[in-house]
């Protein structure tokens, strides 16, 4: 395929995942925000608080929606099975593939020929996947080892929430951990370890829970997601 072949099929994709998480983060109740806001970091003296840093509400919604609570249900698997169904056929179908996203530790292998770039997957012996994403074209290859959500779209891989750092002793306890055991040997999942990791020292904003004002918020932010925010650096 050509660059615009490419372009072609990724802007419609990228323009229904924007589509779908909006809807989808209407499922998340209190308890779902309470316990995301809790593995990163973000739930002190009762209340959740947000670093007024870009990121942060993508990296709450992320938990929220994604890791699965202590019962093993995920918010998203909740709302696959409530409301998918009221989307349009093409946004449904892509929700059920979003099901199946998962989050790794990745590093940038080279541009792909037709657009977007070649990440290895540090979970599956460097297997190489095609990322088609404009946006980390450019900062892939200098972003190191990272942790993001990424999914099989059809063609080519898509990502959505925040590409999070990984420094090299993370990045080799993740991989030894995973080997031997399936799983990364930290408290919480892997994402919620390398978003507490960026978290950690931001200037964050005391909120009161108020779950119908943490669904406009991020309803609003998520509906503004043209392109996700690129890697950044470790909070000092």
């Amino acid at each position: 395929m050509t660059r615009n072949e490419v372009i072609a099929i990724y802007q419609p994709i990228r323009a229904s995942v924007r589509r779908i998480l909006k809807e989808a983060v209407g499922v998340c109740n209190q308890s779902d925000l309470k316990r995301a806001a809790k593995a990163i970091g973000l739930w002190r003296n009762d209340k959740v608080v947000l670093p007024e840093e870009e990121g942060s509400v993508e990296m709450l919604s992320d938990i929220a929606l994604f890791e699965p609570n202590q019962r093993g249900r995920r918010a998203f698997d909740v709302f696959l099975s409530e409301r998918a169904s009221r989307l349009v056929p093409s946004d449904a179908q892509l929700a059920q593939r979003m099901g199946h996203a998962f989050f790794s530790l990745l590093r940038y292998a080279g541009p792909h020929e037709s657009g977007g770039v070649w990440l290895e997957n540090l979970f599956d012996d460097n297997r190489r996947i095609w990322l088609m994403d404009e946006r980390m074209e450019e900062a892939a290859p200098r972003a190191g080892t990272f942790g993001m959500r990424i999914f099989d779209a059809g063609p080519f891989h898509v990502r959505f929430g925040i590409a999070a750092p990984a420094d090299e002793e993370t990045a080799v306890f993740a991989v030894q951990g995973m080997k031997h055991s399936g799983r990364a040997p930290f408290r919480d999942s892997l994402a919620a370890t390398l978003y507490g990791d960026s978290i950690h020292g931001m200037d964050c904003l005391a909120l009161e829970i108020d779950e119908a004002a943490f669904e406009s918020f991020a309803r609003k932010v998520l509906s503004n997601q043209a392109s996700p925010p690129a890697p950044r650096g470790r909070a000092p």
